[in-house]
């Protein structure tokens, strides 16, 4: 059974009662069938269990098991990376904030290719995606593609919002942190919702670029950002690779030459909740954090401002963040009658969440 995210919002989940959210999972994943395989059959057996972002786990499950790589691995992470933040940018941002879905703008996101670039690329940038790093805030004032428009949108949303530090992010986001078209954003306002999408914008460029130039197979030694290994083994010897949405860890125990422990660390459990603590306090994982601080303390309350006006902002600013984490489970949504004022309508896969939400099962 596919494990799920557990997200309830409610008062109680926060020191003096105070409303607030709670991310838990229910399950683990499966690895209990990969004991006693021997090295070959178990790395066969990933591929058929983690379908999705197959390549990324395929990747770190070899290195883990000290296997061989397959072919051209590099470009598979770096095509299925670039397919899934395609997902993210071309259908759930547009549905966060209501906009009539179109169809046509994922098709041919699932055979994507280095032959069907050009096709991405448009669809994003309207353009060379050369643009967006050259000159990020110019690229968006002018660039008629649905996601500039949506970020056109969300940069008036105040800052404040869902701004969480970018070392306390286990995301993508690391990956892009430091490039120079997000320093001035950076530098201004933190690290905003805003700011995570416009990296999810500065990855898919990178990635295009690279992929354009022949970068897929990159050594270590390659200087550029999207060109650095996907992929590779720990000191420990677990393998490790850089998913779409975070680095990826497989831990792996064998004995001669059959596996004895087999464990799977995702981006998304660095998201989770810690346990209740001896002082009666749980340790916050960052999705909580990020969606707390993307609600807005008092605004679901009219404390601010209308009651209807001011919960249709906050369940959009909910969902936009739970866009940026894009944790890689189903997610399953736990409102009391208090959170969020009223359970957000219209939800796909979901109980109840943020409108237009979505549910992933990849890393």
């Amino acid at each position: 059974m596919m494990p799920t995210l557990i997200i309830s919002h409610g008062h109680g989940h926060n020191p003096g009662g105070e409303p607030g959210f709670r991310v838990s999972q229910r399950g683990r994943m499966p690895t209990q069938w990969l004991i006693d395989r021997n090295r070959h059959e178990a790395m066969t057996m990933v591929g058929c269990l983690y379908n999705l972002c197959a390549a990324a786990q395929s990747a770190a499950a070899a290195k883990a098991m000290d296997l061989p790589l397959a072919p051209d691995c590099h470009r598979h992470i770096q095509l299925e990376t670039l397919r899934e933040h395609g997902l993210v940018m071309l259908r759930d941002w547009p549905g966060v904030l209501g906009m009539a879905m179109d169809a046509d703008s994922l098709k041919g996101l699932a055979g994507l290719s280095l032959t069907t670039l050009e096709v991405l690329e448009a669809r994003v940038f309207a353009g060379p995606a050369e643009r967006a790093l050259e000159d990020i805030e110019a690229w968006l004032e002018r660039a008629p593609s649905r996601p500039a428009e949506v970020l056109r949108q969300v940069a008036d949303w105040p800052r404040e919002f869902g701004r969480i530090a970018v070392a306390d992010d286990p995301t993508f986001v690391g990956r892009v942190a430091g490039h120079t078209s997000l320093g001035g954003v950076i530098a201004l306002d933190g690290w905003s919702l805003y700011a995570r999408m416009l990296a999810r914008v500065v990855e898919v460029a990178q990635l295009i670029v690279a992929l354009r130039a022949g970068a897929g197979n990159c050594t270590a030694g390659d200087s550029s950002d999207a060109g650095k290994p996907r992929c590779g083994r720990a000191a420990d010897g677990s393998g490790w690779a850089e998913a779409a949405r975070g680095r990826l860890v497989h831990r792996v125990a064998c004995r001669d030459d059959r596996v004895v422990d087999y464990h799977i660390i995702t981006p998304t459990d660095a998201m989770l909740d810690g346990a209740v603590g001896p002082d009666g306090e749980r340790q916050r994982g960052f999705l909580s954090s990020l969606l707390e601080s993307a609600h807005g303390q008092g605004e679901c309350c009219g404390h601010s401002e209308g009651l209807s006006d001011g919960d249709n902002r906050a369940r959009q600013r909910v969902a936009m963040a739970l866009s940026c984490a894009d944790p890689c489970l189903p997610v399953v949504w736990q409102e009391s009658s208090e959170g969020l004022c009223q359970a957000p309508s219209q939800a796909p896969c979901r109980e109840a969440g943020p409108p237009k939400g979505r549910s992933s099962c990849t890393n």
